[in-house]
């Protein structure tokens, strides 16, 4: 097992696996001080490099105004209230990274928002699926910052495309860890919050959504097939920079800035915000 595409592939047998390994280890006298030919069985987690949970998956879904407030708040021209099925935009894997690793800010805009959203990894194909099945559908849960370029973003879709606002080099922090479903009891009762250098930016729970994970896999899967490690976000509630009033400027994300997007039993995702030319200097924990 490689990668944790790997682990979702071989299924529940390979899951069983890496629990057993798991509890050997917790089960050991001193587990802190345990080793296996030289190397450590545990690490200090400051000494980890972290990197995506899951660095290649073949979808990024990205749900757009799926909260309510947040579909008032960014005063969309098209709807005024819950869309009339769930709409997306696809993000490229080379935009992910992990937890703790720079944000590079690009340096054509002063518009950089966060948001932050639950993921649900995909742990089975998926096609057709009906609602009442579609949960059964995921292996897990993570964390996922969908940063966005907003003057860039907003320009696209003016024309009626979004693309290189949401898929810039770094805008997809996401971990730091994915939780497995059967931790997860129901995922639409779950609270989200993403502080800004300590200071509370957005708070709402999962239990908002305006189109429910169930209804996402089950929308999804009926119009292309969803393949194991595939990713759908949840989308994200108000708070962001863009929808602050009179002025959002002092709001959006500068070099400097620290960001932590939070969610109830999953984790706290944490990323600094830096400039393209700090990105060499940047120490890589």
């Amino acid at each position: 097992l490689s990668d944790l595409l790997s682990l979702i592939r071989g299924g529940q047998a390979a899951l069983d696996l890496c629990l057993e390994v798991r509890d050997f280890v917790l089960e050991l006298e001193d587990p802190a001080g345990a080793s296996y030919l030289g190397e450590p069985l545990l690490y200090p987690e400051t000494k980890v490099l972290f990197e995506p949970p899951l660095s290649n998956p073949g979808k990024i879904i990205c749900p757009g105004l799926n909260f309510e407030e947040h579909v008032t708040e960014s005063k969309s021209a098209a709807f005024l209230s819950r869309p009339p099925f769930p709409m997306a935009f696809a993000r490229f894997a080379s935009t992910l990274i992990g937890h703790r690793r720079p944000v590079i800010h690009p340096s054509r805009t002063a518009c950089l928002d966060y948001e932050v959203e639950m993921a649900v990894i995909i742990g089975t194909e998926a096609r057709s699926v009906p609602r009442e099945k579609a949960l059964s559908m995921v292996w897990g849960y993570t964390v996922f910052n969908d940063l966005s370029v907003r003057d860039l973003q907003l320009a696209e879709m003016k024309a009626g495309f979004l693309l290189a606002g949401k898929n810039m080099d770094t805008l997809g922090p996401i971990g730091p860890w994915a939780v497995t479903a059967e931790e997860i009891r129901d995922p639409h009762l779950l609270d989200l919050r993403l502080k800004v250098n300590g200071e509370l930016r957005q708070s709402s729970s999962t239990r908002f959504m305006i189109y429910r994970f169930d209804e996402l896999i089950a929308y999804w899967s009926s119009v292309l097939t969803l393949h194991p490690g595939d990713i759908i976000t949840s989308g994200t509630p108000s708070g962001v920079a863009m929808g602050r009033k009179p002025d959002p400027s002092p709001y959006y994300l500068k070099p400097g800035d620290v960001v932590e997007a939070e969610i109830e039993n999953i984790g706290t995702l944490v990323n600094p915000i830096v400039s393209d030319s700090q990105r060499h200097q940047q120490s890589p924990r």
